[in-house]
């Protein structure tokens, strides 16, 4: 099957976000993540051809169109009783992303965006920095690690939450050398703690603007201050360079197409490179999501998403700006959405 027909059949798969497992003993396996839109729901990935996508579990075959069953030695992906794909291939990571060991440092959070399902969460923990190596060197154990991401709640303070990270990369630098490549995903506002980052050995960083439309933020993420985000991102660059800085861009809180080309292009100018997340809504979430958004919020469509990501890739391209460069994190996973020069 040519890779234009995958990744339309990758798209459809992201619209529906979720998937029934018709042999339910993969679910006993399936990692449960901490962090984000997702938290808290059981998923896997789904390999197929180049293309790879994270699927939540449907506990009702109602809740998606699509079935996973075995076939043979692997896998195929039905949608009612027609098979949508075949030859595909499981991947139930040990640290939530393939190849790479991604790890949430804090699980509580001062903020309450509302896409985000982490506060609703009945666990809480922070890691120390040993807790995290030791983690890192598990994961190594199994082999196949190629990257280190970190991420994290906001612990009581951004301060608290950045001592916490810049911690944990300077133990992993000392503990495992310079050779793996390492990428920090913190809620970040001021410029020492980007220069922290960076000094004690963070390879790429990643700063979540969210959305561009700012009466979303507002309503979506209360609290969090977006002119000192979007003058963290531009910041970055200048420390970690072109092409080493990225950040998610929500689509699906109600925001318009020019809305988020205007954004990507404003990234782009700066040296930035966005990942166009579809909407997740948690079912922990969904009345909340629906009061901030006035009821807007909802998955894009597979053709929305395959649209944004072609005009996307026009737009990297004017830049001289690669998602494949990228060693750790989203653009080194794909799994969450359409990723442009990779996907498409």
């Amino acid at each position: 099957m040519k890779s234009t027909a995958l990744v339309r059949k990758k798209a459809l798969l992201l619209e529906a976000g979720a998937i029934h497992l018709l042999n339910p003993e993969l679910s006993t396996r399936a990692e449960r993540p901490s962090a984000g839109p997702d938290a808290g729901l059981k998923a896997f990935y789904l390999g197929f051809g180049r293309h790879r996508v994270r699927m939540t579990i449907a506990q009702n075959p109602s809740e998606t169109p699509f079935k996973l069953k075995r076939e043979g030695d692997g896998y195929c992906v039905m949608r009612g009783e027609s098979t949508f794909l075949r030859n595909v291939t499981v991947e139930i990571p040990f640290l939530h992303s393939p190849n790479q060991v991604f790890i949430n440092l804090a699980s509580p959070c001062i903020f309450n965006c509302k896409f985000c399902a982490t506060p609703k969460l009945k666990i809480r923990f922070t890691l120390s920095p040993r807790k995290v190596l030791a983690l890192i060197r598990a994961a190594m154990r199994r082999g196949g690690v190629e990257g280190i991401a970190l991420t994290s709640g906001v612990v009581d303070s951004e301060e608290k939450t950045i001592k916490l990270m810049v911690d944990a990369v300077r133990l992993i630098r000392e503990e495992l050398g310079h050779e793996i490549p390492i990428g920090v995903e913190p809620y970040v506002t001021k410029k020492s703690h980007i220069d922290e980052l960076y000094s004690v050995g963070a390879d790429e960083m990643k700063i979540n603007v969210e959305s561009f439309d700012r009466e979303i933020i507002k309503a979506v993420c209360p609290g969090i201050d977006y002119d000192k985000v979007l003058s963290a991102l531009e910041y970055s660059v200048n420390v970690f360079g072109k092409n080493e800085v990225c950040s998610n861009v929500l689509i699906g809180l109600g925001e318009s197409d020019g809305n988020v080309l205007h954004g990507l292009e404003w990234m782009a100018e700066r040296g930035v490179v966005a990942n166009l997340r579809p909407l997740l809504i948690n079912p922990l979430r969904r009345r909340d999501l629906a009061e901030a958004t006035q009821g807007r919020a909802a998955r894009p469509s597979a053709a929305r998403m395959l649209k944004l990501a072609l005009s996307y890739k026009s737009i990297l391209e004017k830049h001289e700006l690669k998602t494949f460069m990228f060693k750790t994190m989203c653009h080194k996973c794909m799994g969450c959405e359409i990723t442009p020069q990779q996907d498409v």
